[in-house]
């Protein structure tokens, strides 16, 4: 049995991000609070669960830069010692067809939502490997599962997750590393707002729920994989209202 659980994740200021920190602060987790430019709501966040008695920092870090996670990963240490969970949150959306998207947008998004997941998987999974132990969930998306037009890229880095979740875990499960990925449909949140209601309404007519998820009930489902008794590997779970 742990004495302790400790988890970094990645773009918690905002949105999903941040409802998995307050999630596992919950169930008992210290948590890290990576963020980049959203540096007023990491620390309100960080000071919210440090008043429940949360043992949390905030740590900024571009998650797509190498050497930024390189020092993520160096503050991290010093501050908690053993970091057992990582949750890869952190993602920005592309909505373009393909022929208007640049060599800068492909780089843009590939490099913040796929790359970044190889960054922070490289730099902290060893430590896993060596204390026999860890937990490693990354939020894909319903579009790396099925495709989107005009989402192109963001369907690509987000089926590239999948890829690398499968793949990862193949390699690590066997040290007790266990590694899944958490796919949501229409969540609730600042990326989804600037939709009109028609477009809201054409999306969720294919939703056998009928309406939109919360980040919480994809905090659940993240929760539910950093379980210390955990049979589920290598899976991708859909969060997605039961789309059609």
């Amino acid at each position: 049995m742990l004495r302790r659980r400790t988890a970094l994740v990645t773009g918690a200021a905002r949105g999903i991000g941040r409802a998995v920190a307050e999630k596992l602060a919950e169930s008992g987790f210290s948590v890290a609070v990576n963020y980049n430019t959203s540096e007023k709501e990491a620390l309100q966040l960080v000071e919210k669960l440090q008043s429940r008695g949360i043992n949390s920092i905030a740590v900024q870090a571009d998650v797509s830069d190498y050497r930024e996670v390189m020092r993520l990963y160096e503050q991290c240490h010093a501050y908690f010692g053993f970091i057992d969970t990582l949750v890869n949150n952190a993602g920005i959306c592309s909505s373009k067809i393909l022929c208007d998207c640049t060599p800068a947008d492909y780089e843009r998004t590939l490099n913040v939502n796929l790359r970044s997941v190889f960054n922070t998987c490289r730099l902290f999974s060893p430590d896993m490997v060596s204390e026999g132990f860890g937990r490693i969930v990354n939020i894909a998306s319903v579009w790396g599962e099925r495709g989107a037009s005009a989402e192109t890229l963001y369907s690509t880095s987000k089926a590239g997750i999948i890829g690398f979740t499968k793949a990862l875990n193949a390699e690590l499960a066997p040290s007790n590393v266990i590694v899944n990925c958490v796919s949501p449909g229409f969540i609730d949140t600042a990326m989804n707002a600037s939709l009109s209601p028609g477009e809201v309404e054409e999306f969720l007519s294919g939703v056998s729920l009928g309406r939109a998820g919360t980040a919480e009930e994809v905090a659940d489902a993240v929760e539910l994989l950093t379980r210390e008794k955990l049979y589920i590997a290598g899976a991708d779970i859909p969060v997605n209202g039961g789309m059609l």
